[in-house]
């Protein structure tokens, strides 16, 4: 009897599964990117724009897999130019002068920017503090360098997408600030 029963409740979970559908804008749009037909990665519709240093670059999300928070953003040629592990930008590729590197750890308060000559600076960083503007959460954490204070920030609309990254990835340069150009995530 519990043979049967087993056989019956897989059967009818089946039929289930078959007759249940949905429909996700997000998902059609990253599914039509291993469209056998179509080889194009939809870029306009999942760009980013960076600004950084007087310059905007139009990046696209690479979503993290399964069990990884880690973001990268990469440009048209397939570049990975910036790294965010859902709460620190934590490297920046080729965007400095002379295409330098930088990473970025945080650890017990501080802030680490390193590049491939070793560590440039470490700054004192406090942990996300949250607060409510309007629909959107805003969190920041506040950070004490040599040259004076500074903020990094995540906006997160009504609808839980990330509207602005906006990070110091380097102590001598302005801030890194990353913006979805279609908010539908």
């Amino acid at each position: 009897m519990k043979i049967f029963t087993q056989i019956l409740l897989s059967g009818l979970t089946l039929i289930c599964l078959q007759a249940c559908s949905f429909r996700s804008t997000q998902l059609d749009l990253i599914m039509s990117a291993f469209d056998d037909d179509n080889d194009q990665v939809p870029f306009e519709d999942l760009a980013w724009t960076m600004l950084w240093s007087g310059n905007s670059y139009s990046l696209i999300p690479i979503f993290p897999v399964e069990g990884s928070p880690l973001t990268n953003f990469m440009d048209r040629e397939g570049e990975m130019l910036v790294a965010f592990d859902g709460w620190q930008v934590i490297r920046a590729n080729g965007v400095l002068p002379n295409a330098q590197d930088v990473e970025i750890e945080k650890t017990d308060g501080n802030m680490a920017y390193s590049n491939a000559d070793g560590i440039l600076a470490n700054h004192s960083c406090e942990e996300f503090a949250s607060s409510l503007q309007g629909d959107t959460t805003v969190w920041l954490q506040e950070c004490n360098s040599p040259e004076g204070p500074y903020s990094n920030e995540i906006r997160v609309g009504a609808s839980g997408s990330i509207t602005l990254l906006r990070f110091l990835i380097h102590p001598d340069y302005p801030m890194l600030t990353l913006t979805p150009d279609n908010l539908f995530f």
